[in-house]
């Protein structure tokens, strides 16, 4: 059989050379929306560093009672809240939207690390930590972020929708495997292939995803929907017109 290591070797090849077309893509963007492409860019960039070192074993320590992958740390605390960071800055939201939505899929991300070294009620906090904090970005990401975003250009509108679409989709993809390879159902060789698989849907597809859709970033934002404050100024100014011309 495989071995595990020789998966995420093979992975960070894949994240290498991922990494440098879209480097090629994003300088090939115009100038003002290749700041959104190159973070996306460092993130495949790192992923690859962070599984090649966990390939190698470089960054392993004990905690509680299993161990924890330094190079899995790295990829993971920085692509996860980058990820669902984006998505909640497409639709437009404040600061404080997005910085919320953050820190929550780190606790999502702390969750699972408790869910995975330790036992008993540690185990079962961390557990119920990513449960809830899924149903809290879902219930965000429908609910007052896609407001915000009805209030984008349809473009953009749409760029969200899809964009959130896909990061819920996959992740909620990644909290079922977590909960099975918890549970022991997987066996070494699966856990890492469908592990790296999933990984790199989200951050290689998303990031292509991304870099196929960012001219929409550059849509102008509509004043409202219907009855909002273009509107009434568009009436105000036709009443204007009616009386001058009476």
């Amino acid at each position: 059989m495989i071995e595990p290591s020789t998966v995420r070797f093979a992975s960070a090849g894949i994240y290498a050379v991922s990494a440098v077309v879209l480097l090629a893509l994003a300088r090939r963007k115009p100038a003002d929306l290749r700041r959104y492409c190159y973070p996306f860019v460092a993130v495949v960039a790192l992923a690859g560093v962070g599984i090649a070192s966990w390939g190698a074993g470089i960054g392993t320590f004990e905690v509680g009672t299993g161990t924890l992958e330094g190079g899995q740390l790295l990829t993971d605390y920085v692509a996860y809240p980058f990820l669902f960071g984006f998505a909640a800055f497409v639709a437009g939201v404040s600061r404080r939207y997005v910085g919320g939505i953050v820190a929550i899929t780190v606790a999502m991300r702390v969750g699972y690390d408790f869910a995975e070294v330790f036992a008993g009620p540690l185990a079962t906090a961390g557990t119920l930590g990513i449960l809830v904090g899924y149903v809290t970005l879902v219930g965000l990401f429908f609910g007052p972020v896609a407001s915000a975003a009805a209030r984008q250009a349809p473009a953009r509108e749409l760029f969200y929708k899809k964009t959130r679409n896909l990061a819920l989709f996959a992740f909620g993809v990644l909290i079922a495997w977590a909960m099975l390879q918890i549970a022991g159902l997987f066996d070494p060789f699966t856990a890492t292939v469908t592990l790296e698989y999933l990984d790199l849907l989200l951050r290689v597809g998303f990031a292509g995803f991304v870099f196929a859709n960012v001219e929409t970033l550059a849509a102008e934002t509509e004043s409202g929907a219907g009855g909002g404050d273009g509107d009434i100024e568009r009436t105000a100014s036709a009443a204007t017109a009616a009386s001058s011309a009476d």
